[in-house]
């Protein structure tokens, strides 16, 4: 959004669009203002106790709205567009291949090569119909099972690079939530484990996450072998399972 302001911003100048330059001449003002907050904060507090004859009192960095005064929510931003900018293929294909490599090797019915939370919410909704032939996910296996999938490309990704650019860590919890919303559909409140406290909640994706990173790293040879055939660009699904069963 920030990058979209800043580009309407160029264009109407360019264009001598007044009415719109106005605007985005004021959402520019907004965003640099912003950033300025979340990133010097503490800065701009000091020097205003240092002003004197001036009783100035800045609000507590705990009561600003949005994590302002933290750098958050700059940094939210830095890592959306690093999302929206950055092609890196090998990058990519080392999380398909962490993806595709859990799910085959915990025999998972679905070989995404990105999972995310909405496809595997419906995996496990579609497991428990009496016309399918799948294994029910809804089960403490089954759900940690899925977990670890949409952990996979996270910890490969980690393993790697100190920022997450192509996985996303939050598709796991999305996941949990999503099953959540469903709770009356799935059977009640009792069908799902991890209701009874959140710090539970927590400990499972904690637990996903390292068993992730526990399983890619066991078989980096078959994983990074893997990687290599997304990458060629030629490597099909058949080519990905011949890998891991050394065929």
């Amino acid at each position: 959004a920030t990058a979209t302001v800043f580009g309407l911003n160029l264009v109407a100048n360019f264009l001598g669009m007044d009415d719109l330059t106005g605007i985005t001449n004021t959402l520019v003002f907004l965003a640099v203002l912003v950033g300025v907050l979340d990133n010097f904060y503490d800065f701009i507090s000091f020097l205003a106790g240092q002003i004197k004859n001036i009783s100035i009192k800045m609000p507590d960095k705990d009561s600003l709205p949005l994590g302002l005064g933290t750098g958050q929510l700059t940094g939210t931003v830095a890592r959306g567009l690093s999302r929206l900018l950055t092609v890196d293929t090998e990058r990519e294909c080392e999380c398909e291949a962490a993806a595709f490599f859990a799910a085959y090797s915990m025999g998972l019915p679905c070989f995404a090569f990105r999972p995310n939370a909405l496809e595997g919410a419906v995996l496990v909704v579609d497991s428990m119909k009496d016309t399918t032939e799948m294994d029910q996910l809804l089960s403490n296996v089954g759900i940690l099972k899925m977990l670890v999938w949409l952990m996979a490309p996270v910890a490969m990704e980690s393993s790697k690079h100190p920022q997450s650019i192509v996985s996303d860590p939050r598709e796991a919890a999305g996941f949990l939530s999503r099953l959540e919303d469903r709770v009356e559909l799935l059977g009640g409140p009792d069908q799902l484990f991890w209701l009874e406290s959140e710090e539970e909640k927590e400990d499972l994706l904690k637990w996903a996450y390292t068993e992730a990173d526990l399983l890619l790293r066991n078989n980096r040879e078959i994983v990074t072998e893997l990687v290599q055939t997304l990458a060629s660009g030629a490597g099909t699904v058949g080519d990905c399972v011949a890998v891991i069963e050394d065929w």
